[in-house]
């Protein structure tokens, strides 16, 4: 008998482009914040309590950590003295 194998896919930072919303787990607790930069080499976010600039190698090891998820909804998480 043979067993299937499954093929799983992960995410990293190459699935975060700004307007992303991503929900980060941090220390001492975890917020909602929305990508407001990506360059080739830094992945950065914003939102109510927290923000984060993370190199892609980081952003790559909070996925896999279960420390960082992308969320899927349409609205911008960002501070509301922070403007686009």
């Amino acid at each position: 008998m043979t067993l299937h194998r499954r093929k799983y896919l992960s995410v990293t930072a190459d699935a975060l482009f700004p307007g992303t919303t991503v929900h980060y787990h941090y220390r001492d607790g975890s917020s909602l914040a929305t990508v407001v930069e990506r360059t080739e080499s830094l992945v950065a976010f914003v939102g109510e309590d927290c923000d984060g600039r993370f190199t892609r190698g980081q952003i790559d090891r909070l996925f896999a950590d279960g420390r960082l998820e992308v969320v899927l909804d349409d609205e911008i998480h960002l501070p509301d003295d922070q403007t686009e």
